[in-house]
């Protein structure tokens, strides 16, 4: 009953929005408005895990959002921000198997994040994001065996790490290059670089060995290493 109410009353203000915008068609503060909102309901069709809805409410989301950042275009961290809204609707269609949309998606994500970064080349967060875009797409080849294409966006991520931990070195982006790295070692192990493989495991686990022993991706991570000295 309360989300009907919640999901009702977000409708209600986009109506509002869009009757208001009618007469100032470039309105900052109601177009960020009109965006939050459809990003709310988003969020709500999500948990409610209707997840089409949830799907087209974000990409409403997403051009409102647009529309209002078309009027800043020199701020870095709002359009960072429409990057991780665009990489998130790449993870929804994943989930939905709607893969070449999540594909797209994907590239829409790093080529925003890219944007951000000619801004603001030395904000280290953006650098980071630009990786996490990268590992998600690397993640969607992966997923569909398409490993060497993967293989190329996982450098690709632990690059953008390296650059982000060279400005910030903040202890979760490195945990973050660490599982790039463990997966870029699968990738390798996939393509049957044994060598490769190796070699990112064990750079991983110098990060991932902080973790407590009986972590999923510690405990992984070993037997991955240990299959891998078996066969040398």
């Amino acid at each position: 009953m309360e989300q009907r109410e919640s999901i009702q009353t977000y409708l209600q203000a986009i109506e509002l929005c869009d009757a208001a915008l009618s007469f100032a068609v470039h309105d900052l503060k109601i177009l960020k408005r009109k965006a939050m909102a459809h990003e709310k309901l988003s969020e709500i069709y999500l948990e409610q895990q209707q997840y089409q809805v949830a799907i087209e409410s974000l990409k409403q989301a997403i051009a409102a959002y647009k529309s209002a950042f078309s009027q800043t275009r020199n701020d870095a961290d709002a359009i960072s921000y429409v990057g991780m809204l665009t990489e998130k609707l790449g993870e929804l269609q994943s989930v939905q198997k709607q893969y070449a949309q999540a594909f797209d998606s994907y590239q829409q994500a790093i080529s925003i994040y890219d944007t951000a970064l000619k801004l603001a080349p030395d904000d280290s967060c953006n650098h980071a994001l630009k990786a996490g875009g990268l590992t998600s797409l690397a993640d969607l080849q992966t997923s569909l065996c398409q490993y060497t294409q993967a293989l190329s966006n996982y450098q690709h991520s632990v690059a953008c790490y390296d650059t982000s931990l060279s400005l910030n070195c903040f202890k979760a982006v490195e945990f973050d290059k660490a599982r790039t790295l463990q997966k870029l070692g699968t990738c390798f192990e996939k393509l049957s670089l044994h060598s490769e493989a190796l070699s990112c495991y064990q750079a991983a686990m110098e990060v991932l060995s902080q973790l407590p022993p009986d972590n999923k991706y510690v405990r992984c991570l070993r037997e991955q290493i240990q299959k891998l000295n078996c066969l040398e």
